[in-house]
């Protein structure tokens, strides 16, 4: 496991208009995945073309490292000092070799299915060859993973629903389509380049951030629904607020700098919050919401989910909307700091 990269190179064709050269490396920033990081390069492995893998551990000191030895030249793992996701896929920029065209963005407790990346390619050039020019990047959608226990399914219940998915890496949505946030991106390399790659500022929220410099350079960037990454979610409560809380707090530090990300929707409980205070007949604010909440957990309840799932993706709905609301606030008032919601 050293700093250089000296692998067999593959080329995987496509055709469009003609034919064109892509050669894809999937980069794996990892933080103590002991539990989830051999599914995830596992998934990798097992592409129905043939790619990179550039694994940036940011200082593991749980097994992960020792997992990851067992692949050998399989994969490629080099230290990540900065540690962070913005800094990991920063650094791999600089290691990649010169003939990678594209990047796969994927993390350690996640995993996808084995014709992902051909499916990612197929759709990408397919995109560019309808609209005539190149794109920055394509993104897909995100599922839960195989997690059995009730919170984990609760979570996953809420992220499903209209009023807990946002419109970023949770938003449930069919076909193919541009967006200003896509999720889980195959990136083109030439488009990190021209943008200057992540801004390692952001702990949290730092596609977003990419994203939104990504529109303004002039590319384009869309999402489909044609394959999928799964992830773990969260399985305690704790974890969920304080996720919930890091998304708002960055959240704030991204329309700050780039305001065309401001989404109405992210301020609905906080214009909730006022309207029981201002209106005279506050008591319909509360109990609409609370009828909506109880809708979202009769409809969203996983079909292997318990009944307490009823009343637990409401309690999720909650937690987010509160957690979420207290860190944008948040955001205005402190700088960053480390997550801990994460090993």
């Amino acid at each position: 496991m050293g700093n250089e990269v000296d692998r067999p190179t593959f080329t995987f064709f496509v055709e469009t208009q003609q034919f064109m050269e892509v050669r894809v490396c999937a980069v794996v920033p990892v933080l103590n995945e002991e539990k989830f990081i051999k599914r995830c390069i596992d998934s990798l492995l097992a592409q129905t073309v043939p790619i990179d893998i550039l694994v940036l551990d940011g200082g593991s000191d749980d097994g992960t490292l020792d997992h990851l030895s067992k692949y050998g030249d399989s994969i490629v793992v080099i230290d990540n000092p900065g540690k962070r996701v913005a800094q990991a896929r920063n650094l791999a920029l600089q290691h990649i070799s010169e003939d990678i065209t594209h990047c796969l963005e994927i993390i350690g407790h996640s995993w996808v299915d084995p014709d992902h990346v051909e499916i990612r390619i197929n759709e990408l050039l397919e995109v560019e060859k309808r609209i005539g020019m190149k794109i920055g990047a394509i993104g897909c959608r995100t599922k839960a993973g195989d997690s059995k226990g009730a919170i984990s399914q609760w979570v996953e219940g809420a992220l499903s629903s209209p009023i807990g998915s946002g419109g970023g890496q949770f938003k449930t949505f069919k076909g193919c389509e541009k967006t200003k946030i896509p999720a889980f991106c195959l990136h083109r390399v030439e488009a990190l380049r021209d943008v200057g790659g992540w801004d390692e500022r952001f702990i949290t929220s730092q596609d977003s951030d990419l994203s939104m410099r990504m529109i303004s350079a002039g590319w384009q960037l869309w999402r489909s629904d044609s394959s999928y990454v799964y992830m773990h979610k969260r399985s305690t409560l704790t974890s969920w607020w304080k996720m919930s809380h890091r998304y708002g707090f960055w959240r704030t530090k991204v329309i700050l700098k780039h305001p065309k990300r401001f989404d109405i929707r992210e301020l609905l409980p906080l214009i909730g919050l006022v309207l029981i205070f201002l209106l005279e007949t506050w008591w319909w604010a509360p109990a609409a919401y609370g009828a909506a909440l109880l809708l979202m957990g009769l409809i969203y309840r996983p079909k292997d989910a318990g009944f307490s799932a009823v009343l637990g993706i409401p309690l999720c709905l909650i937690i987010l909307h509160t957690s979420f609301t207290i860190g944008l606030v948040d955001g205005l008032f402190r700088t960053g700091r480390v997550p801990s919601d994460r090993p």
